[in-house]
């Protein structure tokens, strides 16, 4: 296995790690049928996270509808009817040039870990039959793990991960799909300090004039602070490999001197090794008994303190 050296720059300041949950809800309060591509409702608010506006790409100028995010003009692909009830009757297929998306984007010093998305799904009775969720961790190339908070006879998951509207119907009660569920469990969505952005499809329309949109949007997860502070550089560390492959990373403090103690932390701030290391000594983290994912280590001596990610892909 090649070797990836991490180098980890010391510094003065004084950093924590400590886990903030957060549900960032977007409820679309102040859609309207004139508001354009851009929703004007007000962000949620959390720490360690800013939430950007909903827009929309490829569609419409303006919403059809107020107080949700829906719009008209999806691709086609359910021809009506009875006979267009079962999902083998689609003809249609997504289209990545018309969308509805969002981006988080972590605070500095701060590292995001999102759990879920849950929201609501809307149609007219010659809207989108089909949709899904797709995210720029992999440059929207599939769609997110696909599921339901509680048992609705109105959806279903075909596919690979397609949420779809069992029935073609004029009911308002068979058109509204509450509680469907976008798990974001996995290392694509643990410690991220980068923006990652979001992206709703919906195809599978029997009609360019069908009202396809989303409601009650809610990012579940939590917030690490105390992340890649790095003022003051007095001194390298080495740090590799990493990822690990086996959950195995070697410390080497190279020049500075005394000792340094080490700490690793879990995802929501757990302490789970402590050791101390000395200059000229390298020593092994030993985290192979942890599970695959994402940890924090300080390092901290009198130079200074610095604290980074690991990562075990074992």
């Amino acid at each position: 296995m090649k070797k990836i050296t991490t180098v980890l720059l010391l510094s003065v300041a004084t950093i924590f790690v400590k886990a903030q949950p957060f549900l960032g809800l977007y409820t679309f309060d102040s859609v309207k049928v004139t508001t354009g591509l851009t929703d004007p409702t007000p962000v949620p608010a959390a720490t360690g996270v800013t939430f950007g506006s909903f827009s929309a790409v490829g569609t419409p100028a303006n919403p059809n509808a107020s107080a949700r995010f829906a719009f008209t003009n999806w691709p086609l692909g359910s021809t009506g009817g009875t006979a267009d009830s079962l999902y083998s009757g689609m003809t249609g297929s997504l289209s990545t040039g018309e969308y509805l998306e969002v981006t988080l984007s972590p605070v500095s010093g701060y590292a995001i870990t999102l759990d879920s998305i849950r929201f609501t799904a809307r149609r007219s009775s010659t809207a989108c039959r089909s949709y899904s969720v797709r995210s720029s961790a992999d440059g929207y190339a599939s769609n997110l793990t696909a599921g339901m908070m509680m048992f609705n006879p109105n959806v279903s998951i075909q596919g690979s991960n397609e949420f779809f509207f069992n029935h073609d119907t004029t009911s308002n009660f068979m058109n509204n799909a509450n509680g469907n569920l976008s798990l974001l469990a996995g290392g694509s969505f643990s410690a991220l300090t980068s923006p990652v952005t979001f992206r709703f499809y919906g195809w599978n329309a029997e009609a360019t004039g069908g009202s396809f949109g989303i409601d009650n949007v809610a990012f579940i997860g939590n917030a690490v602070g105390g992340v890649g502070i790095a003022e003051n550089k007095t001194a390298a560390i080495a740090l590799y490999p990493n990822p690990s492959a086996n959950g195995l990373f070697n410390v080497d403090l190279g020049n500075v001197s005394g000792k340094s103690t080490v700490t690793v932390y879990d995802i929501v701030g757990k302490v789970i090794l402590t050791k101390e290391v000395t200059t000229g000594n390298k020593q092994t983290l030993d985290l192979s008994a942890q599970a695959n994912g994402c940890y924090f280590v300080n390092i901290k001596n009198d130079n200074g303190t610095i604290t980074k990610k690991l990562t075990v892909s074992k």
